[in-house]
């Protein structure tokens, strides 16, 4: 079997290609002589040399291989310990700390040897607390995916991992696709070679990308403590180079030896702790006449752990019914169907929702009041739903008719006290909230009030059945106050996302439809991640996956980011621009590096990957406002960064800030007064930013536009 490279972030074609266009491409990307996209290839070093595969590895030692969903086999350390006057022996950096087995089980919810749900990616997890073996010292291990009782098609895996004695960067590994499933272009099986960028130290790395934070450290002198970083777990994931292929195996990278007392774990020496993984479905389920092809719809970044109300207070709820609006972009097809997804990924305890519905609003009566009575949802077939802190759920799918531009409806009764609900916390959208009483089929609002809520809790997205001929795709906007439209009317209807199904809809060029989702995947202040190990990395941490990569259906992304970067840089404009910059790179390279859902072809009946990315847009940076201004340093880094997108990414840039600057170009340092109000974007803001990217769309400027 030979082993074939992946990874190389190159575009997705505009329509299917020839077989023989595949093997070509193909043919040159396993040869190392395709390369790069200029703006990424230039001054960056090359993508990391292929891994050894997991066969050349056993051939001087023995690893371990058991099941992805019964791990015991695997286990190889012991990193958590319960807290009492005798802690039980624990391990995890060489130093005899660990991590509060209660903290997870408790706490946050995680069930010991049950499963957790993490960017939509289904992970068993190992038991915690028992003086035993409860994760894996990466050391490679090889774990299999048995057919029927786990995920073993998708488009990512998922590692919920954490690193010991600093970030472990660079880590390799291989996963084998099953016979006949992802073929190299001579037509044989092929395995990918992945590669972990970095994997941040449980307690040094980025709070923002942790799936999870604990309170307590506990150490192997029967203290414990409560390290204000952390202890923390994160998820990782990797491109599936052949989505919706059948995974055989996984070999986790090889670090150290995985032996003696200690677990391989040494102070100071970095280690790769992996406590489980799992493979990201792709959106298409079922299979013949039953398939279905899923698109988003709608989204809202999980981007609080505290709803807020208007008086600054956090917001709770007890034991009732949330009804929280969701304006859709793509409607149903003729299947009908819609699924929604709820997520804890921001919460530190789990939630139970007794009941759940979802519904049309009433178009006359607007509000609380639905047009008809709601759906019922269920999850894995029960009507109520446990989400442990840190995890997410989608919900099986009901019938329901949805037209694009819809207002939805998502009821949820919450169990009990709830003294604080994450979320996305700047949502310019009401949300009403029942008497105590499970009120999700409710038709009428007579039981609902308005809230003081300045967020929404919980609801994190919509999925909606598209075309199993012809799916449609979603675009994803990622960024920051420029897409969340955080000064916009407060009806749930003026984020960019809204103003780009209204331009589409309005677009005489087009036939007044939506012909993909259109995601809103904005929050009030973002930074550009930060660069770890390579400034070509092939893998994603959060939040960049769980609010890009795990959407419905992505095919294209614009991200919208830098702003807050330059206001919060006090150096130079040369030294901000160039930081600004390569930042925006190396988001496009990691996103770019992820493939579509819909990416392969077949020959002799059997899949072949295209090497069809995720396509990525960048956009130039709008002039800053009175409610946020820029130095005179700040301002000239923005123009310097913007005149960078310009000259090295052509045909891959949308021009925001001319949008809406005074002179209408990208380095205009003011924005019009008519896309103004009160110093701040108005709903005439967002309307050119919109209008700006249905013209390029439009004239052809985009070398691939969303489809």
């Amino acid at each position: 079997m030979s082993v074939f490279r992946f990874g190389m972030p190159v575009f997705r074609r505009p329509a299917a290609r020839p077989f023989a266009a595949v093997v070509v491409a193909a043919t040159a990307l396993a040869a190392g002589s395709l390369t790069a996209p200029a703006h990424v290839a230039s001054g960056t070093p090359a993508p990391p040399r292929r891994a050894a595969s997991h066969s050349a590895l056993s051939q001087s030692t023995a690893r371990p291989t058991c099941a992805v969903d019964d791990t015991d086999g695997c286990l190889n350390n012991t990193a958590t310990s319960t807290f009492t006057t005798t802690t039980s022996p624990a391990d995890a950096d060489g130093s005899g700390d660990s991590l509060d087995a209660a903290d997870l089980t408790g706490t946050a919810g995680w069930r010991s040897g049950g499963t957790v749900t993490v960017d939509g990616a289904t992970i068993t997890l190992p038991r915690f607390g028992t003086g035993s073996h409860d994760n894996m010292l990466a050391s490679g291990q090889t774990l299999t995916l048995p057919g029927g009782s786990v995920a073993d098609t998708g488009d990512a895996v998922v590692f919920l991992a954490f690193a010991t004695g600093d970030a472990v960067k660079g880590a390799t590994g291989t996963i084998t696709y099953a016979g006949n499933n992802c073929l190299n272009p001579d037509g044989e099986p092929a395995d990918q070679d992945y590669r972990l960028d970095t994997v941040p130290d449980w307690l040094s790395g980025p709070p923002a990308a942790a799936s999870i934070t604990l309170a307590h450290e506990n150490h192997s002198d029967n203290t414990q403590t409560s390290p204000g970083s952390g202890p923390k777990v994160y998820a990782v994931s990797v491109p599936l180079a052949c989505p919706g292929s059948v995974v055989s195996s996984i070999s986790l990278p090889l670090l150290g030896d995985g032996g003696g007392d200690g677990g391989g774990v040494q102070a100071g020496r970095p280690a790769l702790h992996v406590l489980g993984l799992g493979i990201r479905p792709t959106t298409l389920t079922g299979s013949g006449p039953t398939a279905r092809h899923w698109v988003g719809t709608w989204a809202a970044v999980q981007d609080t752990d505290r709803v807020k109300s208007s008086d600054d207070s956090t917001a709770t709820v007890d034991g009732r019914t949330l009804r929280v609006p969701a304006h859709v972009s793509i409607g149903t097809d003729s299947g009908n169907g819609v699924r929604v997804h709820l997520s804890n990924a921001t919460g530190a305890t789990p939630v139970t929702f007794d009941a759940a519905s979802v519904a049309l609003q009433d178009t006359g009566a607007g509000g609380a009041t639905a047009a008809a009575a709601p759906a019922t949802l269920t999850f894995d077939g029960s009507p109520s739903v446990t989400v442990p802190a840190g995890a997410d759920v989608v919900s099986d799918p009901v019938a329901l008719t949805v037209r694009q531009q819809a207002t939805v409806l998502v009821s949820l009764r919450v169990h009990g006290p709830v003294s604080a609900m994450p979320g996305h916390s700047v949502a310019r959208a009401p949300v009403w909230v029942s008497d105590p009483a499970d009120r999700t089929g409710d038709t009428a609002a007579a039981h609902y009030t308005r809230t003081t809520y300045t967020g929404l809790p919980y609801l994190s997205g919509i999925d909606v059945t598209t075309s199993t001929a012809q799916p449609t795709g979603s675009l994803v906007l990622y960024g920051d106050q420029s897409v969340n439209g955080d000064t916009a009317s407060e009806d749930g209807r003026h984020h960019l996302s809204d103003a780009i199904t209204d331009a589409l809809v309005d677009d005489p060029h087009g036939n007044a439809s939506v012909a993909y989702g259109v995601l809103n995947a904005g929050t009030s202040t973002k930074l550009l991640p930060q660069i770890t190990d390579s400034t070509v990395p092939t893998n994603a941490l959060n939040p960049e996956d769980r609010d890009v990569l795990a959407q419905g259906n992505v095919r294209t992304v614009l991200v919208s980011l830098g702003a807050d970067d330059l206001l919060n840089c006090a150096g130079n404009a040369a030294t901000c621009a160039t930081e600004v910059e390569r930042g925006l790179a190396s988001l496009d390279t990691r996103l770019s590096s992820y493939y579509t859902d819909d990416s392969q072809i077949s020959f002799d009946q059997q899949p072949v990957t295209q090497n069809s990315g995720i396509t990525v847009y960048l956009a130039t940076i709008p002039p800053f406002t009175a409610a946020h201004p820029g130095t005179a340093t700040q301002e000239a880094a923005r123009e310097q960064v913007n005149t960078y997108l310009l000259d090295d990414y052509p045909g891959r840039f949308v021009d925001l800030a001319a949008a809406v600057s005074t002179d209408g170009t990208a380095t205009s340092p003011t924005v019009k007064a008519a896309d103004l109000s009160d110093g701040n974007p108005s709903d005439a803001y967002y309307a050119d930013l919109a209008g700006r990217y249905v013209d390029d769309v439009d004239s052809g400027t985009l070398l691939y536009p969303p489809d």
